[in-house]
């Protein structure tokens, strides 16, 4: 009886504490779903930027092994032998000379080249850092949401 007066009277329909409850939550729900989708494209951004950085350092990594294990008998022996023959060394001193600084050449390579992979997966440190922003952001939402506030700028500090 109440709810028809209240409609022949003009006065709009009072809302229950409920159909509150599934507005704020269908609105946050909508917020968190277009959060999910703008880290996804961050990431797949951070991705593709990072990809693109360590095309050069994983080369390297593969040049420098491979030319390592494949030019290390050819090389060492060749060297060995024109050591011995031009210094006062015996054979296998020239090959031991020769062996340690072909070795010590190729791990200098990839030390280098796995530094800078490093540098290149620090890419997605954007993505990280906006996702813990949106998750405080989403936490401070549903905190908020029942006590009635306005809600929190999400691009506030």
């Amino acid at each position: 009886m109440v709810n028809f007066q209240t409609e022949v009277n003009g006065e709009p329909r009072r809302q229950g504490p409920v159909s509150g409850f599934a507005s704020q939550a269908a609105n946050v729900l909508g917020d968190v779903l277009e959060l999910a989708e703008l880290q996804a494209k961050l990431a797949k951004a951070d991705a593709v930027r990072a990809s693109g950085a360590a095309t050069r350092p994983l080369g390297l990594l593969v040049l420098g092994a491979c030319a390592a294990i494949a030019s290390l008998p050819v090389l060492t022996l060749g060297l060995a032998t024109m050591t011995a023959e031009l210094s006062p060394l015996h054979a296998w001193q020239a090959q031991l000379l020769v062996g340690t600084a072909v070795a010590l050449i190729a791990c200098a390579t990839v030390y280098f080249s796995i530094r800078r992979l490093r540098l290149a997966v620090l890419q997605f440190r954007q993505s990280a850092d906006e996702l813990a922003k949106n998750v405080a952001w989403a936490k401070s939402v549903v905190r908020s949401s029942g006590r009635g506030s306005n809600l929190p700028n999400r691009d506030a500090p």
